[in-house]
């Protein structure tokens, strides 16, 4: 059960373990350990960095709260579906910005106030796209007047 559980932890698909630190030690008796939170001083750990998974399957729209302005787009530098987000929207000529929710603090930030559990997150007015459909996303930027 607990491979299991690390197995998850480590594909990035338990909720709320993807956007955290994880910690990885071997103890005096060669076990390996994982935890969000480093060992006690005096043994070595590093930090592990976890995937945050992309969206697959269809892609889900929903309304978000607040008068939303503009496009902005979550990403990873390692998601398939984000780069094509952003190719399609560079094509179409929208202005857009980008946060790789890895490497931006300001995209830490949102990806954890949005919920975020996946990449890309597009973000069109008050629309909110989780993942990547270009008939989808053309209707969101159509209605947004884009």
């Amino acid at each position: 059960m607990r491979r299991i559980l690390l197995l998850l932890l480590l594909a990035g698909l338990a909720p709320g373990v993807s956007a955290g630190k994880v910690y990885k030690w071997t103890d005096a008796d060669g076990k390996v350990h994982y935890s969000n939170t480093p060992p006690a001083s005096g043994t070595q750990a590093r930090e592990v960095q976890l995937h945050i998974p992309s969206f697959g399957g269809d892609a889900e729209v929903s309304t978000v709260g607040g008068a939303g302005r503009g496009v902005t787009i979550y990403t990873t530098a390692t998601c398939g579906y984000c780069k094509k987000a952003i190719a399609y929207l560079r094509k179409r000529s929208v202005p857009f910005t980008e946060y790789d929710v890895e490497k931006s603090a300001p995209g830490k930030l949102d990806y954890k106030r949005l919920n975020g559990r996946g990449v890309p997150i597009i973000l069109v007015g008050n629309q909110r796209m989780d993942g990547f459909n270009e008939t989808r996303l053309e209707a969101m930027l159509k209605k947004a007047g884009y």
